[in-house]
């Protein structure tokens, strides 16, 4: 009766580890909203108007686990445009920054793919999304292996390092569900290998960013 009892057991595991053949995988996601909390804030004080709350929602939906692989880039890119209409305001522009690298959700544990195609705007070159530390940062959405195309951000010739990391949290991934801009107040530096004067130019407008924040008591 025990030898049936525990072949049942295994069976019965055998059936939760695996659906279909596939190892069944944690999704990891997050308070999408919060990420332009800050950015919002900022932009309110600015004299930005409806346009930042508009722009806010918009960009943080990006953040979602279906969202394009460039939709984060491109929506920094449109706060970072507002940010230059309204005097090149510092705060935008750097919670701008900082949102560019807030992991995106993953539904499969697996780290996220990076956008391949260069940012609009100067002040984002060189940066690109931390990964969540839940996420296998082995393996990509869609069973990547490391190197396969999307696996390296635009610009650089080989993988991050470490794994996970990004210019804002060089230190590697960042806690599942945590918001990169409640962890970090510098954007960091996109010092990336092989993208040339556009990381030199990245560099300085963040030092230029975080001074001027700096200075400003935030």
């Amino acid at each position: 009766m025990a030898r049936i009892f525990n072949t049942l057991l295994v069976a019965l595991v055998s059936v939760a580890v695996n659906v279909h053949g596939f190892p069944l995988e944690k999704r990891i996601a997050q308070s999408i909203s919060d990420s332009t909390t800050k950015w919002e804030a900022a932009c309110d004080a600015a004299g930005g108007g409806s346009q930042c709350n508009t722009i806010a929602v918009n960009a943080f939906g990006n953040l979602l686990a279906a969202a394009d692989a460039c939709g984060q880039q491109d929506a920094a890119d449109t706060m970072i445009d507002l940010a230059k209409q309204l005097n090149s305001d510092a705060d935008m522009i750097k919670f701008a920054q900082i949102f560019a690298q807030q992991p995106r959700n993953t539904p499969t544990s697996q780290a996220v793919p990076y956008c391949q195609s260069a940012p609009k705007n100067a002040e984002l070159d060189g940066l690109f999304q931390c990964q969540f530390q839940g996420a296998n940062e082995n393996t990509f959405v869609g069973g990547l292996s490391v190197g396969s195309p999307g696996t390296i951000p635009f610009g650089m010739t080989s993988a991050v390092s470490p794994a996970g990391s990004c210019p804002a949290n060089p230190s590697g991934p960042i806690p599942d569900g945590q918001q990169l801009s409640d962890l970090v107040d510098s954007p960091g530096t996109g010092s990336t290998s092989g993208s040339g004067s556009g990381s030199a130019s990245a560099s300085a407008v963040a030092s230029t960013t975080a001074a001027a924040s700096s200075a400003g008591g935030h």
